[in-house]
């Protein structure tokens, strides 16, 4: 219907009758052939369509084309009075960019890193050794797969520093812990992430952290290595923080003439002789434990002021367990050296909580008994800690820290096998780390470096007790289950995945691995000639928590899987000591004479009954 004249509404020959037809004829045409104001954007299929209706539309009326066979008529226009005009603006393509850029930006989110990544200081990660969450050495921003960057400004269901529950890895500017571990539930939590998709580590606390004196006395006692034999060389000669030890140095050597005792900064000292004699005491290890301690606690948020630590060390060159029990020559020199700590400290509160305890290889020399050494090492214990108590007026009891010795493993195994099994038995008791993988002069003992490398070690193990109150890391062997040919040994790790290391670890026959078969009445089998029966390995390696051992052939009884017993890496000396390549992806470090020194945790010396696959 066509569109009315305008002189039928209006004018002098306009009747009512006239102007209502004039009215319907312009409703029908309305409704007919041009949208309602509520349909100002009309539908089309094809571009051909829309021009087809171009003289009903007024100016600037808006069109779509949404299925034309030609896709680039498709998209909104305009009609200009001439043309349809097409609009710039294309949804779909603009969609498809907007997607692409998202999904461009996820795929960078989920990018994989490598746990040994040097851009990166790694959290956790998965079994492949792919880095699941980090924080980028360049920016400090925290990563995580799958989660983009910004989600970490946006959301922090953040947890106070000063909450005793929580254990922060990182403090913002307010105190909040921006991840870090939850004491009660042993669970990771990091702002604006799950903490089911990390490794959760569960740790073994003490009833109470100790409580920090005004002197904080680090005693070490034990043997040779306790006192810096072979290491005549100092590396420590300034005190970096505020510690403090003996005028005559850590051993308290004897006094020159017309010399005074008094306190110094704690520093290393070359005297000849030493306090037990020996003309070759050097670094020991004091100085390494007392400030690497004091660097974690500055971390924590302990400035040194707050935690002096006075380090020194009681113990004696040649000296077997026996030797450094209560009543022997040679115990006095631990109430000597609280009782001249006190005096020279007269006026401030004095603990002596922590106690690096090296010994072992005079032991080893000897042949001690399995449980002769560790029953007299416990009473050395009950003593030390009840005289040590009575003399400070401490409340908390004395930890032995003490390392696995590697030296004269494979003669005499029951002294390091005592070493790995009195923390595990004893929570006086504390496993620090073998030896292994420190720097050895020669065979018997450390060179300067790998005394104040060792030292490292029991000051991280002194931080995490004062700070968090719980035991020091180690890689725990748990159980190990043979499937036909191949053997899977699980193990607690501090920080997965585990790693064959072949590379900063003296390369060892089979990764240090041996696999022995047993006979029927639990012992090692042997052959005609008297030898042990050993099964070939083929293959080592390690995924996660765990290492897999590959045999030529499936055992038929039951084996015996030993790590670190029987071959000394490439280049290693050690007197008849044993190493292997198995270590944590624990990042610390520490810079000594200039050269980084790795503080991962490697694996201790160790054996395992490993079960047979039975079925049900």
């Amino acid at each position: 219907m066509p569109l009315p004249n305008a002189d039928q509404f209006v004018g002098q020959n306009v009747t009512e009758s006239g102007f209502k037809e004039a009215q319907t004829q312009l409703i029908r045409f309305l409704g007919d052939e041009v949208p309602t104001n509520e349909q100002l954007v009309n539908i089309f299929a094809t571009k051909e369509l829309a021009d087809s209706k171009t003289e009903l539309m007024p100016i600037d009326y808006k069109v779509t084309v949404s299925n034309d066979p030609d896709e680039t008529k498709n998209g909104d226009y305009t009609w200009n009075g001439t043309e349809l005009v097409k609009s710039p603006y294309d949804p779909v393509t603009i969609s498809n960019g907007y997607t692409n850029t998202k999904v461009d930006a996820v795929s960078a989110a989920i990018t994989l890193k490598k746990a040994n990544d040097p851009t990166i200081f790694n959290i956790v990660n998965d079994s492949l050794g792919n880095s699941l969450v980090w924080i980028d050495k360049a920016t400090g921003i925290f990563n995580a797969v799958g989660l983009l960057q910004n989600i970490f400004t946006r959301i922090f269901q953040l947890k106070s520093y000063s909450n005793t529950d929580v254990i922060a890895g990182e403090v913002d500017s307010e105190g909040n812990a921006l991840w870090g571990i939850k004491k009660s539930t042993g669970k990771f939590f990091a702002a604006g992430l799950e903490p089911s998709s990390v490794q959760q580590k569960t740790y073994k606390y003490f009833e109470q952290k100790p409580i920090a004196a005004e002197i904080n006395h680090m005693l070490s006692y034990g043997e040779s290595l306790s006192v810096g034999a072979t290491a005549q060389n100092i590396l420590s000669t300034s005190q970096p923080y505020l510690n403090t030890t003996f005028s005559k140095g850590p051993r308290l050597d004897p006094l020159g003439s017309g010399e005074t005792l008094g306190i110094i900064p704690l520093v290393e000292q070359y005297n000849s002789p030493a306090s037990d004699g020996g003309g070759n005491r050097g670094e020991t290890h004091c100085s390494g434990a007392a400030n690497y301690a004091s660097l974690e606690l500055i971390r924590k948020g302990i400035s040194p002021n707050e935690h002096i630590i006075f380090a020194s060390t009681a113990g004696y060159g040649g000296a077997k367990i026996s030797d450094l029990a209560k009543g022997g020559a040679i115990y006095p020199r631990v109430l000597n050296h609280i009782n001249k700590a006190r005096e020279l400290n007269a006026g401030k509160s004095h603990k002596a909580v922590f106690t690096p305890f090296i010994i072992g290889t005079n032991d080893a020399y000897y042949a001690t008994s399995y449980v002769s050494f560790k029953n007299t090492f416990q009473q050395v214990h009950l003593d030390f800690n009840a005289d040590v108590k009575a003399l400070t007026g401490q409340d908390e009891d004395v930890l032995f820290a003490i390392v696995q010795i590697s030296y004269g493993v494979k003669t005499q195994p029951q002294i390091s096998k005592a070493l790995w099994d009195l923390p595990q038995e004893n929570e006086n008791f504390l496993f620090i780390t073998p030896t292994y993988h420190l720097q050895h002069s020669e065979g018997t003992h450390l060179t300067n470096i790998g005394y104040k490398r060792l030292g490292a070690y029991f000051g991280r193990a002194y931080s995490q007790y004062y700070t968090e109150g719980r035991y020091p890391d180690c890689i725990k062997p748990l159980a190990a289950l043979v499937e036909g040919s191949k053997i899977q040994i699980k193990f607690d790790v501090p920080a997965l995945p585990l790693q064959v290391d072949r590379t900063t670890l003296a390369q060892t026959t089979d990764d240090g691995f041996k696999v022995l078969l047993l006979d029927e009445n639990g012992l090692i089998a042997t052959d005609t000639n008297g030898d042990e029966i050993a099964l070939p390995i083929l293959k080592v390696s390690a995924e996660h928590d765990s290492v897999f051992l590959e045999l030529n052939a499936p055992p038929t009884n039951q084996i015996l899987v030993r790590y670190a017993m029987d071959y000394l890496g490439a280049g290693l000396n050690i007197l008849n000591g044993a190493s292997g390549n198995l270590r944590d992806s624990t990042p610390d470090s520490v810079d000594i004479a200039g050269v980084t020194q790795h503080l991962y945790h490697v694996c201790p010396h160790f054996e395992l009954i490993a079960n047979l696959d039975k079925g049900i």
